[in-house]
């Protein structure tokens, strides 16, 4: 079978079998892969035809690192078995063990007040997204799924349906957020999906948000990333620094896995910072 086909057929069981975050990801980088191998059989690829992709990859972009090539070894991986069931060992590239980065205080309190000064309609409606990826660490994907139906205002508890592992789960938010989400709702009279385009009244997509996030920083002069998953990350970057409980934080984050939660239990910069600050720069 040709490499190109049984992408398509790959692609075709992932779009029916899984989340959209995750065939969104499998079809990005299947769609590089389909222009490398071309008119390939799926029997010929091995070994060498991964190192070859490496070397394709890294000429391609000479800053790529190596946890991104190995996501590509993975779905080639798949994509082979899948159409021939077949095994192709290869060794796992070494990869760097990065901290997870957050949003700072400074910079989330810069947005939030340039969001509630400004007099544009979707700045309460971008305003409300922040403060909600903020409370509830929700993936993008999730947050523009839900629906007023999806929102219970007496606890300020959303429930949350459309997710990555198909697992439905509870997540709260803020008395911040239950201001914002009950006025925008009623002056937008909003029925169904909360985050939609005010003039179209179409929901917003996960590459409006992010081109949105870009225009923001621009806007402000932030330089580093704050993009949805970077508010994901801080809360529950705050959620352990605070010392929440890991097995609490796994089922809000919906986590299948506990050992995808750990990578939060670290100290932030500014946590550190506050510390040493403390300890070294007392009087």
């Amino acid at each position: 079978m040709k490499f190109s086909e049984a992408s398509e057929k790959y692609l075709r069981y992932y779009e029916v079998t899984k989340s959209n975050g995750t065939y969104r990801f499998n079809k990005s980088k299947t769609s590089v892969m389909v222009t490398f191998f071309k008119k390939i059989n799926c029997s010929e690829i091995d070994q060498t035809k991964i190192l070859e992709l490496i070397i394709y990859l890294r000429n391609k972009n000479p800053l790529i690192e190596n946890t991104t090539v190995n996501k590509y070894i993975k779905v080639l991986k798949r994509i082979v078995n899948h159409a021939i069931e077949k095994e192709i060992k290869f060794d796992k590239l070494p990869e760097e063990s990065k901290l997870v980065t957050v949003v700072p205080g400074s910079t989330i309190k810069k947005i939030f007040r340039y969001l509630t000064m400004d007099n544009h309609p979707e700045s309460e409606r971008n305003l409300l997204m922040f403060s909600l990826l903020l409370d509830t660490g929700l993936r993008i994907s999730e947050l523009l799924s839900l629906k007023v139906s999806n929102i219970d205002f007496d606890t300020q508890t959303v429930h949350v349906t459309k997710t990555k592992t198909k697992v439905h789960r509870y997540v709260f938010y803020t008395d911040r957020s239950q201001s914002l989400l009950s006025k925008f709702i009623l002056k937008y009279q909003i029925k169904t999906t909360i985050f939609i385009k005010l003039q179209s009244k179409k929901p917003l997509s996960v590459d409006n948000v992010q081109k949105l996030c870009q225009r923001l920083a621009k806007t402000l002069k932030i330089k580093q990333s704050i993009t949805p998953h970077k508010w994901r990350h801080t809360f529950a970057t705050r959620f352990a620094e605070r010392n929440g409980n890991i097995e609490v934080l796994r089922m809000l984050l919906g986590h299948s896995n506990l050992k995808t939660t750990q990578r939060y239990l670290h100290v932030g910069s500014e946590t550190l910072r506050k510390e040493y600050n403390r300890v070294i720069k007392r009087p």
